[in-house]
């Protein structure tokens, strides 16, 4: 077997790891959550972590036969990779994929133990029963078909993640235009605070004019007047953000995002922008209506 021959394999090992990774992937969300979403992070269904994962395990991990250590292996193995692409993702992107700060024996929120135990037997289970019979097929392929198969999915696939890598590298600079429009909102309100405030020194100020009352009487209730809407204009700057948080709609979200970075938004409940969490949380809230 020449060298040409073994990587056009490898591709169709990759492509089709890949894709059992995103069949596992959105059939365990339709399962649990009864609910039909794309869990690729590319717009295609392919997980390419899992045909990572698969790929590394059976290169790395191919003369290791003994399960229990084929399974601590796969696990360390996949859990290093997970980590290293949550890390890079965040540091590319300022986003999170993923998020197990909340799942008991999680490392810095990238990894958890259920992750490793899920990941070591599945990655147990390709490599020793599901790889031998793949590797056979793919060996058993006319050489023309090998050539077409495999360069045409590379290309499909090198095509769609160069798509994706441009919309999540997108999606901060239009997080942040979303977030100067919360902001923008939040100034409104204030500035309506204000117009409020001033409305009703007015309206107090008549009625005061008008009241047949004594000087004490007036000043006390202009005092409790100005009094209260200090207390108001003080109240809407330390809620400012939040009201304008929930002013923001799901139309103005799908004006804001691409159609790739609102699916990317709802097959990963726990994605969160590093600098602007509080909006992403109000856009998950949004979307899963």
């Amino acid at each position: 077997m020449d060298l040409l021959n073994l990587a056009e394999q490898v591709v169709l090992w990759w492509m089709c790891y890949s894709c059992i990774g995103w069949v596992w992937e959105t059939g365990l969300n339709l399962v649990l959550k009864h609910k039909w979403v794309d869990r690729g992070a590319l717009n295609g269904p392919i997980c390419p972590i899992y045909g990572n994962g698969a790929l590394l395990v059976i290169l790395l991990l191919h003369d290791v036969t003994n399960p229990v250590a084929l399974f601590l292996g796969s696990g360390v193995i996949a859990c290093t990779l997970e980590y290293v692409v949550s890390w890079q993702y965040e540091r590319l992107f300022r986003i999170r994929l993923w998020d197990y700060t909340d799942k008991p024996f999680n490392v810095n929120g990238r990894v958890y133990l259920n992750g490793f135990l899920a990941f070591g037997a599945g990655a147990t289970l390709i490599k020793l029963v599901v790889q031998p019979g793949l590797a056979h097929l793919t060996a058993a392929m006319p050489q023309p078909w090998l050539h077409i198969a495999a360069w045409g999915l590379l290309a499909v696939a090198f095509v769609d993640w160069l798509i994706s890598t441009m919309g999540m590298a997108d999606m901060d600079n239009r997080l942040a235009r979303l977030g100067e429009d919360v902001k923008a909102g939040r100034l409104e309100a204030i500035d309506k605070a204000n117009s409020d405030m001033a409305e009703a020194n007015v309206r107090m100020e008549q009625r005061l004019a008008q009241a047949q009352r004594s000087a004490r009487d007036r000043l006390d209730q202009a005092r409790d007047r100005i009094d209260d809407a200090i207390l108001d204009i003080r109240a809407v700057g330390r809620k400012g953000e939040a009201a304008a948080l929930d002013r923001l709609t799901g139309e103005h979200v799908r004006r804001a995002l691409s159609r790739q970075q609102i699916r990317l938004l709802r097959a990963f409940p726990s994605l969160r922008s590093s600098a602007r969490r509080e909006l992403t949380d109000r856009i998950h809230k949004l979307l899963e209506r």
